[in-house]
């Protein structure tokens, strides 16, 4: 078969509404939109780290874990529970019902916002460590991002719901890259790129990302959607009590990745949560194809799951995990082999010292991920959102006292081999809970 005949035999699987075809545009789309946002991400993290210095870029890596993790229950957690709803509204032609769900969602973000902002500012203002590198000025100066986080979560979520996932991720993959790596260039070149600046560079960028959002929601929503009453009490009770749990659950996930930066900023040093930044950078890089599955597969399999097709669930589960691989087991090769050199290179020879073993132990962490496949996705996606969290649950517990344990003898090195074995216990759990509950075996094979 001719070069050729092969471009146009995969051209002509991406043609039609049928489920291939559909899952490989989105797969496509979204793939390349992350091949955009990983090198600016990236060139982003390189110029940070290099002129902030490994105490400086401690810093604003710390104070960005912590922005992260306050706002679990509204950007990631509302994020999931919106994408599953309103798959599951268009799925049954309810379309006037997500514009009440959206406006559901955005009155819970700002309330939520308000409430974590106040705590936190009372908290800053009270505490009596002024002189710790910053960290607490920094805190509060990346506040403004609570809201503009949440809302651009809502507005991913009925995107994706509505099966338009490029022009979901648009903005976030993007558009927010794009103005970070923009306005810290501009700082570095007039020679005020400081841990400050750094988070103002942060909020701005997610200011914007969030108009391009706003925009592309607008448009993608038609205008007959709209309706105008309240949800009923029911309906926003049943909403509520669903995001409770996805709420737990976003907060084991995103903890299991973030506990090590997190311990770190506590119990050791600005350089070492900079090393473990770094370390996370790369794994972030050998789950990169993983992280592009789960953005797509997700309405389809709440779709296929309704309709009761097991058969279409297995053969989801076994392409888009080896797809993954596919991609995922020479960039965890290179980084496990040649992480020096790509360190020295990349970050400068100040982080080789502390980043070179954290770097290789969150690579082969990652590789193990991505080889269980998209099991969280599988279970929350068919409202077994409960036995995703008992996963997460179990992960955390495991990386969080090896952390306690790890870092304070071996610093960012036991942080990586804290969350890496946090990683390896959730995919485990999750993996006979997928068996368990929708009857099928995750993994290539």
């Amino acid at each position: 078969m001719t070069q050729k005949s092969v471009i146009l035999r995969l051209l002509g699987r991406t043609q039609g509404d049928g489920l291939r075809a559909q899952l490989l545009r989105g797969g496509a789309g979204v793939g390349a939109l992350r091949l955009v946002s990983l090198p600016l991400t990236l060139l982003t993290t390189v110029l940070l780290a290099r002129l902030l210095g490994p105490q400086g870029f401690g810093q604003y890596s710390f104070v960005v874990a912590v922005i992260t993790t306050l706002t679990i229950p509204l950007a990631p957690a509302l994020l999931q529970l919106i994408t599953r709803e309103t798959a599951a509204l268009y799925y049954a032609g309810e379309y006037g019902q997500i514009r009440q769900l959206s406006r559901w969602a955005n009155r819970r973000v700002i309330i939520g916002s308000l409430i974590i902002i106040v705590v936190v500012t009372i908290g800053v203002v009270n505490t009596s460590d002024w002189s710790a590198g910053g960290r607490w000025i920094l805190l509060l100066m990346i506040l403004p991002a609570v809201p503009l986080l949440g809302l651009n979560a809502v507005r991913l979520g009925i995107l994706t719901g509505l099966r338009k996932v490029i022009s979901g991720q648009i903005p976030d993959l993007f558009v927010k890259p794009v103005a970070l790596l923009v306005v810290v260039g501009a700082f570095a070149t007039g020679g005020v790129l400081t841990p400050s600046t750094g988070v103002l560079s942060y909020v701005l960028s997610a200011a914007i990302a969030y108009i391009v959002g706003f925009v592309l929601l607008n448009r993608a929503v038609s205008a007959h959607w709209y309706e105008k009453k309240q949800l009923a009490q029911s309906q926003s009770r049943s909403l509520t009590k669903a995001w409770v749990p996805f709420t737990l659950l976003v907060a084991a996930n995103t903890l299991n990745t973030q506990i090590g930066i997190l311990v770190l900023g506590w119990l050791s040093t600005d350089k070492q949560v900079a090393a473990m930044q770094i370390a996370a950078q790369g794994g972030m890089v050998v789950a990169l194809s993983l992280t592009i599955v789960n953005q797509v597969i997700g309405p389809y399999v709440t779709q296929i799951y309704h309709a009761g097709d097991k058969d279409r669930l297995l053969a989801i589960s076994r392409s888009s995990v080896r797809f993954a691989l596919l991609l995922a087991t020479p960039l965890a090769l290179l980084l496990i082999t040649c992480g020096e050199f790509i360190i020295e290179i990349v970050f400068g020879i100040q982080y080789v010292s502390i980043g070179v073993l954290p770097l290789a132990i969150l690579a082969i962490a990652q590789f193990v991920n991505v080889a269980f496949g998209s099991v969280g996705t599988f279970l929350t996606m068919s409202g077994y959102e409960r036995d995703t969290l008992l996963g997460q649950v179990s992960g955390l517990v495991s990386s969080s006292v090896a952390s306690l344990i790890l870092v304070p003898m071996y610093g960012a090195t036991g942080a990586a081999i804290a969350v890496a074995l946090g990683t390896i216990v959730w995919n485990g759990v999750l993996a006979i809970q997928v068996s368990r509950r929708i009857g099928i075996r995750p993994g290539p094979i």
